[in-house]
């Protein structure tokens, strides 16, 4: 097949698979709904049907759409499977435009650190005014040792580096496994730290699952992650010091975790500790895929230890949080549920359902069992725009003028009154 044959017949099956989209029994009814919910979208369908096709799952087995179009479309042709294989690897992401070719793009991956050549599979005249240096947030996908452009949602100026960094940690966060699926290197460096401060973890807490409250989970974290950095391991009054129990296990909505792309990395920086009611929170270090802090463990941990489980407040909807938070690995479900024999009767108890915990786990945590999704912590250890973004964050802290103190009748080669040892012109004068 030509290269221009195989353009076409690329258009053709994803044209095919919006006409599903837009007219299946199972399909349609979704679509509309989605519709309805994602802002703008009925502006603009086109448009908006690119990410539910490849993001969408529908039905009991949480099937894809491509899944759903393959089942119900028996007279596929061998190219057209060749492309919906490929489609099934589409990859979106936060990209830096480095080339504009004459057939499409060098574009350098924030998240997974690595570089692409893509074909466009539409005329380049359509991307007037795309530059390099610019960021893109783009759908690509492989195929035969090619990759094509399917989708360019958005493009952002090189001068708002920052909140296009920004985007891609939340990005990181939200789905971990797009830092190092196709980049071997990359996964390698993150096996490598899951195992270094796993060991690390051990030493520094003789365990290897740590409950506390919100309130203390923060400076656990920094004494854990400064051990990690070369401190000297923290002695067992200080830890102690931070282990905290709750007076009462509940679960309720934390009206902080709804942190939106912009002001994520501020709200993090904040911390547990910011937020105004008072929680459980376990820090678990998982051998095979790194640090988990989980808000509630300790309450879900509860439901299943209690006589009376309806004596934990918010019980099912504890459940049904760990179940449906994609945050939450297969691997702690399973850690769970081996702690507690009754762990699958309660759970259909409460659920009023029938499964096994295969099953249970194939219905809510399908993504993370059939590949291996490290935890997002574990992640952001070893990526490169987290590191450049959190060197920036303390750059503008320590430029910031420290709080409370008098700078009005400070002279130029005065010491400055901050206590830093330097001259004022050389501290804090530049910061005012």
């Amino acid at each position: 097949m030509s290269v221009i044959e195989k353009l076409a017949v690329i258009s053709d099956t994803i044209t095919k698979l919006m006409n599903f989209t837009l007219n299946d029994e199972i399909v349609k009814p979704d679509f509309d709904e989605y519709l309805k919910a994602v802002a703008g979208a009925k502006n603009n369908i086109q448009a908006a049907m690119i990410p539910y096709i490849f993001e969408r799952r529908l039905t009991k087995e949480r099937k894809t759409i491509l899944q759903l179009y393959t089942e119900k479309n028996k007279d596929i042709t061998k190219e057209e499977k060749s492309i919906l294989k490929a489609l099934s690897q589409t990859m979106s992401s936060v990209f830096e435009i480095k080339r504009v070719l004459s057939n499409g793009f060098e574009l350098y991956n924030l998240i997974n650190e690595k570089t692409y050549k893509v074909l466009s599979l539409v005329k380049m005249n359509n991307f007037r005014g795309i530059t390099p240096a610019q960021f893109a947030i783009c759908r690509i996908f492989p195929m035969e040792n090619e990759h094509y452009l399917l989708e360019v949602s958005n493009v952002v100026s090189s001068l708002n580096k920052e909140e296009i960094y920004k985007y891609a940690i939340a990005k990181i966060i939200e789905k971990p496994e797009d830092a190092y699926e196709g980049n071997p290197k990359k996964q390698e460096l993150i096996e490598k730290i899951v195992k270094d401060f796993g060991n690390k973890f051990l030493e520094c807490f003789e365990t290897d699952e740590v409950i506390t409250t919100n309130l203390y989970a923060d400076n656990l974290i920094n004494l854990f992650n400064n051990y990690c950095e070369g401190s000297e391991k923290p002695d067992k009054k200080e830890l102690d010091k931070n282990i905290k129990q709750v007076e009462n296990n509940r679960y309720f909505t934390v009206s902080d975790f709804k942190n939106s792309y912009s002001d994520f990395m501020e709200k993090s920086l904040e911390g547990f500790s910011s937020h105004s009611a008072t929680y459980d929170i376990g820090i678990i270090y998982d051998k095979e895929l790194g640090l988990f802090v989980l808000p509630f463990y300790q309450t879900f941990c509860k439901i299943y230890e209690a006589d009376d489980y309806k004596s934990v407040q918010g019980y099912k909807d504890c459940i049904k949080s760990f179940l449906e938070n994609d945050k939450v690995n297969a691997n702690i479900i399973k850690r769970t549920a081996g702690k507690y024999q009754n762990f699958m009767d309660r759970t259909n108890e409460i659920l009023q359902t029938n499964y096994s915990l295969d099953e249970l786990l194939n219905y809510y945590k399908s993504d993370t069992i059939e590949k291996k999704v490290y935890s997002s912590a574990s992640v952001l250890y070893a990526s490169k725009v987290f590191e450049q973004m959190m060197k920036s964050v303390t750059v503008k802290e320590e430029q910031k003028p420290k709080e409370g103190i008098d700078y009005s009748h400070v002279g130029r080669n005065d010491k400055c009154p901050c206590g830093s040892g330097k001259k004022y012109k050389n501290c804090c004068m530049p910061k005012e």
